[in-house]
């Protein structure tokens, strides 16, 4: 078994709900987050590579990429947005927004889907977009404290 391997046929990756594929894109989108990390970080700490994985993984982050990224989307990848965004989750965790929560699990819905339906070359955009805008957010708040 490939462990990055998809094993849905092509006409199945358009029938899932968008809370499977937001189930998905979580995985890939932190698998993404902590390589790159790593990467850009060899020789930080664990807790260290936890303490920068969660200021992208967060819900707030999330939320603020997808919503600086929707008008680069085409028409497939914002309608799977906008499933991702109305769905009903059953749990939503305490220390986020529900408007923060709805728009994060809509950016992994977007992912879980691209990546399901093995569309590697646009996930790698859209994964290194959203890892950019995040960077840059927190550069600028970081600047604007000094």
């Amino acid at each position: 078994m490939d462990i990055l391997k998809t094993y849905l046929k092509e006409s199945e990756d358009r029938l899932l709900s968008p809370l499977v594929y937001a189930y998905i894109g979580d995985a890939v989108y932190e698998l993404f987050v902590r390589n790159k990390i790593i990467a850009e970080n060899p020789d930080l700490t664990p807790y260290l590579y936890y303490l920068r994985t969660t200021m992208y993984v967060k819900a707030s982050s999330q939320a603020m990429a997808i919503k600086k990224l929707y008008e680069e989307l085409d028409e497939d990848e914002k309608r799977i947005v906008k499933r991702g965004r109305n769905a009903k989750p059953k749990t939503i965790p305490r220390n986020a927004k529900l408007s923060d929560y709805k728009y994060a699990t809509a950016l992994e819905a977007l992912i879980g889907y691209l990546y399901l339906a093995n569309n590697i070359e646009r996930l790698n955009y859209i994964l290194s977009q959203t890892y950019d805008i995040i960077t840059e957010e927190y550069s600028n708040a970081k600047n604007s404290c000094q």
